[in-house]
């Protein structure tokens, strides 16, 4: 069920991403330590796995939910105690936000679950990956994060959706126009904001022209924006295609930045 969960969320695309970054940002003259990349990864995803345990209590069966927190307590002093206060203030952000996200405050249920989603699955894990494999958060690593925490956040909009809508009221014999509920205000503006950050990234020299590769998915999101704008939309197959998007995305943009570094490295 767990697991079922996690694949469920688009942390898949926010690990490439931060592999990708941290690759892009390793400086060649330091020893890369991917055993605390490793450590990191890990890190992230028992944290992730928690708040899932945290919104759906019956999700997770104590045991694992013991396994879950000795693993996030251990790579995360680990992480920390390897990387210094910087690694211990990424930790402890990624932390307490994704608490914070299902429980206490509920920032899901408020206006600040966007910017709490686009940080935590964008530039914190990809800082943290950085940090973990070369001891240093480069512009490059931190900026990859921003748009796949955006269309990280536009998959989470998409789910929400449609739990909503399975939620409610029977709409089997209402008219086509009141089948499905409105559109998620910001479900469109992610996926702008992340396409259109590529392309500024680029030119304005954060991240390598190869990145625009991530742009051969942009069909695919004008598609899903003009559904959604068109008011009737099915969210729950849309929370997958979004997903998969997600992940199309993010492995484009991850071959991007890459490749740039080999062909850095090579000329070099």
């Amino acid at each position: 069920m767990i697991l079922r969960r996690l694949l469920a969320t688009p942390l898949l695309g926010a690990l490439l991403a931060m592999f990708a970054g941290a690759a892009a940002a390793h400086d060649l003259a330091v020893r890369p330590r991917f055993d605390l990349l490793v450590v990191f990864a890990l890190y992230a995803l028992a944290v992730v796995a928690l708040e899932i345990r945290e919104a759906h209590p019956g999700a997770v069966r104590p045991p694992v939910t013991v396994v879950l927190a000795v693993l996030a307590a251990l790579s995360g002093a680990t992480f920390t105690l390897a990387r210094s206060w910087p690694a211990f203030w990424i930790a402890a952000g990624i932390a307490l936000l994704a608490l914070a996200f299902v429980a206490g405050p509920r920032l899901a249920d408020t206006g600040l679950g966007g910017a709490v989603t686009i940080a935590v699955l964008g530039p914190l894990t990809s800082a943290g990956a950085a940090l973990a494999l070369s001891g240093e958060v480069t512009p490059t690593a931190l900026w990859i994060g921003l748009p796949v925490g955006l269309l990280a956040d536009a998959a989470r909009r998409a789910r929400e959706t449609a739990a909503h809508e399975a939620r409610g009221p029977s709409l089997a014999h209402a008219p086509t126009h009141l089948a499905t509920p409105a559109a998620p205000p910001w479900f469109t503006g992610d996926l702008v904001g992340a396409y259109g950050l590529v392309p500024v990234l680029v030119l304005t020299g954060t991240l390598p022209w190869p990145a625009l590769l991530s742009l051969l998915t942009l069909p695919w999101a004008l598609g899903e924006a003009r559904f959604a704008r068109n008011g009737a939309y099915a969210w729950g197959e849309a929370a997958r295609r979004t997903r998969r998007l997600h992940l199309a995305f993010a492995v484009l943009l991850a071959l991007g930045v890459l490749a740039a570094r080999a062909i850095a490295t090579r000329v070099a």
